[in-house]
């Protein structure tokens, strides 16, 4: 039965998971905020005894972390004597936390593009970078997309069609080789002014010696599918292979040798494909 504060005995920190804390932590509160706010969740209302009691929190955290979140406008008090306190309903605390990241980020993007702008702006043209995991490619497939302004040519496999959605509408030419009657209808209907050729067309011949060759790489079949390369405004190349690895790696680069040797090579398959 339920006590005069809404209590029933049977909350306990087990009761919250993990990924409600994980998520509340992304969205800003300290591990005993979010905590403490899951917990008067669940209570209803409560008062700090029965928080660090029943949620085996430490007394002291219990009570700075009511006040901060009282200060975020994510907690109320209900009753002063005893101290009862209640939980902004989750719809309104969450809009507010997401509001709060909202306003950082803008104030972030404002306060970094100034330091960007004010720096040496020094690259180093000639380099080849190494780009190490998904997020790190992703991240920059994304940078180049965004950043392109004369044109775009890409191989992209059908997982990355999406990012199109980047791109598209800018009024320069787009290029895509991709694999396969199917992502060639996907990318015509959702991206028309796209131009694509399928992989699967290319016309080997003349070039025999070369695709025995590549016969012999240590590939397993369709692992070409998973190759994923850009070229942005002829200035800037990103290559990954389709390596058989668990982790994505590869290179980008502005130097103007490997820029050109990635041009020449999506040339020569783009005129031999349809």
């Amino acid at each position: 039965m339920a006590n005069k504060n809404g209590y029933d005995g049977q909350l306990t920190m087990s009761a919250i998971s993990s990924t409600l804390i994980e998520s509340l932590k992304t969205l800003g509160l300290t591990e005993y905020e979010a905590k403490v706010y899951s917990g008067l969740v669940g209570f209803g209302q409560a008062e700090a005894k029965q928080i660090y009691e029943y949620l085996e929190i430490p007394k002291p955290s219990v009570y700075q972390s009511l006040k901060t979140l009282t200060d975020k406008g994510l907690v109320q008090i209900v009753s002063s004597r005893p101290a009862i306190y209640r939980a902004t309903p989750p719809k309104i605390a969450l809009r507010h936390m997401t509001d709060v990241h909202r306003k950082a980020e803008d104030d972030a993007m404002l306060e970094l593009e100034e330091l960007e702008k004010s720096g040496p702006g020094q690259e180093y043209p000639n380099v080849l970078w190494t780009l190490f995991g998904q997020e790190n490619v992703e991240h920059k497939l994304e940078e180049m997309l965004e950043g392109a302004g004369r044109s775009v040519r890409a191989i992209l496999p059908g997982d990355y069609i999406v990012y199109l959605g980047l791109v598209v509408g800018r009024g320069f030419p787009i290029d895509v080789l991709t694999y396969g009657q199917e992502n060639v209808s996907l990318i015509k209907d959702a991206f028309p002014e796209v131009h694509v050729h399928d992989l699967q067309t290319v016309d080997i011949r003349g070039l025999e010696p070369i695709a025995a060759k590549f016969a012999h790489l240590p590939l397993t079949p369709g692992a070409f599918k998973r190759a994923l390369g850009v070229l942005a405004d002829d200035n800037e190349m990103m290559w990954i292979p389709p390596v058989p690895d668990t982790v994505m790696t590869g290179l980008t680069s502005k130097n103007p040798m490997v820029v050109a040797l990635m041009s020449i090579i999506f040339s020569t398959v783009w005129e031999r494909t349809t």
